[in-house]
């Protein structure tokens, strides 16, 4: 019987089937991933209806489990840290300042920069994690998208049309807030 568990062991890790100690943390992982996706579609609802509810529910559902089946598979670790809430904290204030910065192209084109930004961290799936993380929080906002990062040099290229206060890109950068 061990000998068909240990063949059957990389498919299980593959997609992300858990051993008998982390069926805990895989049933919570699918949970966030699911309440994430389907809080995602219902506030970009205008209305929010049993059946809009029903198809969100289901769809992030069928989302969490490839979310989950995709993380594991890249190796990734997405270990919860609190430097994220501080990053979240700023984002929702970095979005508004570049918003108001972005309007005014409107009245004609300012300037812009390509960047490049040192990541810290190592190879390992934890640091994977948290630059993951830095590179969401610096594409939720408007002013600024990350568009490549080099594993070579851990070094991050951004785009970034607006700039100022608070300045995220500094923040997430420097492993600070």
């Amino acid at each position: 019987m061990t000998a068909s568990r240990d063949r059957t062991s990389p498919f299980r890790r593959f997609i992300g089937l858990p051993g008998a100690r982390g069926v805990f943390g895989a049933v919570l992982e699918l949970v966030l991933w699911w309440m994430a996706g389907t809080l995602s579609w219902l506030v970009t609802v205008s209305t929010v209806t049993v059946p809009e509810t029903v198809a969100a529910a289901s769809t992030a559902l069928f989302c969490a489990v490839l979310a989950r089946v995709a993380r594991r598979a890249m190796g990734f670790q997405a270990a919860a840290r609190g430097i994220w809430l501080r990053w979240a904290a700023l984002v929702p204030a970095a979005a508004v300042t570049d918003t108001v910065r972005l309007a005014r192209w409107l009245a004609g084109p300012r300037g812009e920069s390509l960047g490049e930004q040192g990541m810290p961290g190592t190879g390992s799936p934890k640091a994977t994690g948290w630059r993951a993380g830095a590179m969401i929080a610096l594409s939720s906002t408007p002013g600024s998208v990350v568009f490549y990062f080099d594993p070579d040099t851990g070094r991050i290229r951004v785009h970034v049309l607006a700039q100022g206060w608070p300045r995220l890109d500094r923040h997430v950068s420097s492993g600070s807030a």
